[in-house]
């Protein structure tokens, strides 16, 4: 494949305002030398003087004709300006390339480019149109005191962000001026530059990649005015090749390979074949606060945040955190966390803070002025562990973690990794779901030459070589598996303890004996589970029945059953698997039981500080599938297995809170009630109790319940009762208020399910029916006996109301009716006492019949009418009847009265 390269040095300029530059001359020619000599790059050289139509055109033959599909380098040094073309008042600053004819003024500190200048914008589209095996462009604009801003240079050159294989190195600082000392030959940046590429600088096999060189120039800059800043991700691109130095073989027996554990901190030497990942979680983690990453089970998400995003951020000055694993408990992880930041004491104080104002605050009180970051790994956990009951802590730990991505300059970053057939639960968190669709890494499989630098780096590394033919056929194998990173691992750990240690050598021989990468695992499980001397090159120890079923039991204790084939690993505590049998038997044989398959690497121990118990996890979900004997075993009986998971969540819950309402009810007891049989054989002691307490709350809460719903039924029954007395029609007020208060028991007695319901829930609503019952008859009673009342009192209090008007209502006496005292009295008697009959028939129906829906058509001003109910409802009905049946009267006698008392 082709190499071509364009080296710009300017160094004349025909404005005054961009002084000539004494290096650069001589900086480009150094750098164009290097290239062809040791880079085998075909150089375009523009020295001194050149113009912007130059410059153009050299970038365009190199990037559209002559690199395409091939190899590419751009080298500039020169002036580098921030500014505007002045066209636009509202245009915003973007970064030139200044060749010798730029055209330039000030307007104060903002620079005017009116011509001859490349810009940022401009070759990033020249870019983004070209088709390269890959690009490397190094800039060297910093000179007299204007340079690139870094702000800019990220928001202009978005390509070196998308495409693979597309590097750029550029010193950037906002204020500060590039230097040199006027003894050296070249200026600062492309000393360091110069000096990176030679062979000194060279590795061991004689080359000088990108992030080599990167390395070098950011540690010789580190105490410059000069800040060096890269962009791009992708393979480590070679530039320059020497002779490989020769050193002499140094055999390490140490294995590199992990086997189904995750590569960590100790072991990233032996980590090879993800740096582009590794380098897009740096770039993401300079732009975003909360980055997830998520790949398929075995993709190696855990790997490349322990020992490849890790390690680097630590080298950055970055603080990390000790990784935490969400668990049954996420906000109980996350209280860890705290206390490792603040102490135990400050710890605690900051963990309330977090649950009451976020995370914010604590951002806030944070010492130092490192960027610090958490790793919550294997996250799937929240879903999968965190039972449904838990679902408001679920919600706030996911909520807490979130929140930094809205924290502006938040010094606090978290990493996430999740399987990625868990993405469907995450679209229940509305933040969540939004910080995966814009900031998610996911996991491409690993392939190509990332692949076989994964498989044989670390045994170079190490002293040793594969034997020729071996790295084919493992590749031919990895390529008829999908995501079989742990699987590829166990092999080559196993493949390791076999190899020739006096040709230092992996062998072909060895690999097929056991059986590949699909087989080794396999293999190795089988012999663990058969025999007891497994560690032995040929066992004779065959286990009994009774330990092969104690393994079985043991391995699907430590699994997490999910809907159809989605299980995942559950980690239990060391002293939960123990007590997993009745007999002294079981707890005297499973705990060296448990020892083996912990040496067989068949599961892993851990303990988080001294006071916690131990705990023990499969070494890796793969043990899932990879031995098919475990595959099995899991799909028998999967809805029992869910059944056990759920009662064991049911009884984590009571053990924290032993009240009643955490006991067993509803559909899970009526499930185990019904399965018990089979359930029985599967608990320990504690469930066992828990199933007894459980289920004889259940049968007295039933008697209880069943005494409730009598109750209920006589309400109704009583209900009925009292709708059957009423001797008024359909449209009745009270027969609405009966009929609500039947349908509500209807619908209480059809939808409560009373195997879940607690009697004290019941009998309140018990209680409040029969109040409302009660409080609905006497409202009844009383309107009836307010009706009985009037009738007997009408004649009278007709009388007694008009005359009482007449004599004391002027406007009554002066109004011009064309008729004597006399008649416009009886008018009025005959007004009220319709009046009367609309109170008697509104207290009938119980609620007052709209006034003007009725035909009675006042003879006399309305305040005569508000007058005379007001001395009804004053003088009569207060003083004449009780207090129950004269507040039913009065309700209706004030909706007359304010509607009298309106003027006309």
């Amino acid at each position: 494949m082709a190499r071509y390269a364009l080296v710009a040095g300017i160094a004349k300029y025909s404005n005054p305002l961009l002084p000539p530059l004494s290096k650069t001359a001589a900086d480009a020619a150094a750098v164009a030398e290097v290239l062809k000599q040791h880079g085998s790059y075909r150089v375009t050289l523009l020295n001194r003087e050149v113009t912007a139509k130059q410059l153009a055109d050299a970038l365009r033959t190199l990037l559209l004709e002559q690199a395409v599909k091939n190899e590419a380098l751009i080298y500039f040094t020169g002036h580098g300006i921030t500014g505007v073309t002045g066209v636009d008042s509202l245009e915003q600053p973007q970064g030139y390339l200044a060749a010798s004819d730029c055209n330039v003024t000030k307007a104060g500190e903002q620079w005017i480019v009116k011509g001859g200048g490349i810009s940022l914008n401009s070759l990033n589209q020249l870019i983004r149109q070209s088709d390269l095996s890959n690009l490397v462009v190094i800039f060297d604009s910093c000179h007299s005191g204007e340079l690139l801003e870094r702000s800019l240079v990220d928001n202009a050159l978005t390509v070196f962000r998308s495409r693979q294989d597309y590097y750029l190195i550029t010193a950037c600082r906002r204020f500060e001026q590039s230097w040199a000392k006027k003894s050296e030959q070249h200026s600062v940046f492309t000393g360091a530059l110069l000096a990176g590429l030679s062979q000194e600088k060279a590795g061991d096999n004689g080359q000088v990649t990108v992030d080599r060189l990167f390395d070098f120039i950011n540690n010789e800059l580190s105490n410059s005015r000069q800040e060096p800043i890269r962009m791009g991700v992708g393979r480590s691109i070679t530039l320059v090749q020497y002779q490989p130095k020769k050193t002499a073989v140094v055999v390490d027996e140490t294995c590199p390979y992990q086997g189904l554990k995750a590569f960590g901190k100790e072991q990233a030497r032996f980590f090879f074949g993800r740096e582009k990942v590794v380098q897009l979680l740096v770039e993401k983690l300079g732009q975003a606060n909360f980055v997830p990453i998520i790949g398929a089970s075995g993709s190696g998400k855990s790997s490349v945040v322990r020992a490849g995003l890790i390690p680097q951020l630590e080298k950055n000055g970055w603080r990390v955190l000790e990784p935490i694993l969400p668990g049954d408990e996420p906000l109980a992880e996350l209280k860890t966390v705290l206390i490792e930041l603040f102490g135990r004491t400050q710890g605690r104080e900051v963990y309330s803070l977090v649950k009451t104002d976020g995370l914010r605050p604590v951002i806030e009180r944070l010492s130092g002025s490192e960027r610090l970051l958490l790793v919550v790994d294997q996250f799937e956990e929240v879903f999968t562990l965190c039972p449904k009951e838990k679902e408001e802590e679920r919600r706030q730990f996911i909520e807490l973690l979130t929140q930094v991505s809205e924290i502006p300059a938040s010094r606090l970053a978290i990493v996430t990794t999740m399987r990625a057939d868990f993405l469907e639960p995450c679209l229940s968190y509305e933040s969540l779901t939004r910080l995966i669709q814009n900031e998610a890494v996911y996991m491409s499989p690993l392939v190509g030459a990332e692949l076989e630098e994964a498989i044989e780096e670390p045994t170079k590394l190490q002293g040793y070589s594969f034997e020729k033919g071996l790295l084919g056929e493992i590749l031919r194998d990895v390529g008829q598996e999908k995501e079989c990173l742990p699987l590829l691992q166990f092999a080559l750990m196993e493949l390791w303890e076999k190899r020739d240690r006096t040709k230092h050598q992996l062998t072909v021989e060895q690999y097929r004996v056991l059986e590949g990468v699909k087989g080794a695992l396999d293999r190795h499980a089988e012999k663990i589970y058969t025999c007891k001397d497994f560690f032995k090159e040929f066992p004779q120890q065959e286990r009994s029945p009774q330990e092969k079923e104690w393994i079985k039991r043991i391995l699907l204790k430590l699994v997490r059953t999910g809907e159809g084939i989605k299980d995942t690993r559950q980690r239990q505590p060391r002293g939960k698997l123990l007590a997993m049998g009745d007999t002294d038997v079981w707890t005297t044989h499973v705990s060296p039981l448990l020892d083996e398959l912990i040496q067989g690497r068949l599961l892993v121990t851990g303990q988080e500080n001294r006071r916690e118990e131990a705990w023990v996890d499969l070494a890796h979900e793969a043990l899932m599938a990879g031995w098919q004997r475990f595959a099995q075993w899991r799909q028998e009986n999967r809805p029992l297995r869910r059944l056990i998971d759920r009662m064991e969540d049911a009884l984590e819950e009571w053990q924290k809170h032993p009240q009643d309402e955490n006991l067993m009810m509803g559909g899970l007891l009526a499930q185990a009630r019904e399965r018990w049989s089979e359930l029985e054989h599967h608990l320990n002691p504690s469930a066992k109790e828990f199933y007894r307490q459980s289920d004889v709350h259940e049968q007295e809460s039933q008697q209880e319940i069943s005494l409730l719903k009598k109750q209920l039924q006589e309400i109704k029954e009583a209900a009925v009762k009292l709708l059957k007395e009423l001797t008024i029609g359909k449209s009745s007020n009270f027969v609405d208020l009966i009929q609500s208060l039947l349908m509500n028991l209807k619908y209480d007695e059809e939808k409560i399910d009373f195997k879940k319901l607690n009697p004290a829930e019941l009998t309140f609503k018990i209680v409040d029916y029969r109040e409302k019952l009660e409080r609905l008859k006497q409202r009844i009673q009383s309107s009836q006996r307010a009706r009985n009342w009037l009738n007997e009192q009408c004649d009278t209090l007709i009388e007694d109301a008009a005359n009482y008007v007449f004599n004391r209502d002027h406007d009554l006496k002066n109004i011009d009716f064309n008729a004597d005292s006399g008649e416009r009295l009886n008018q009025l008697y005959k007004d009220i006492r319709n009046y009367m009959k609309w109170l008697n028939h509104s207290l009938k129906l119980g609620e007052p019949i709209p006034l003007n829906k009725i035909n009675i058509k006042p003879s006399f001003p309305r305040s005569t009418y508000a007058l005379a109910f007001n001395f009804i409802k004053q003088e009569r009905v207060s003083n004449q009847l009780s207090d129950q049946v004269a507040e039913e009267l009065e309700n209706y006698l004030n909706y007359l009265i304010n509607h009298f008392s309106f003027s006309d």
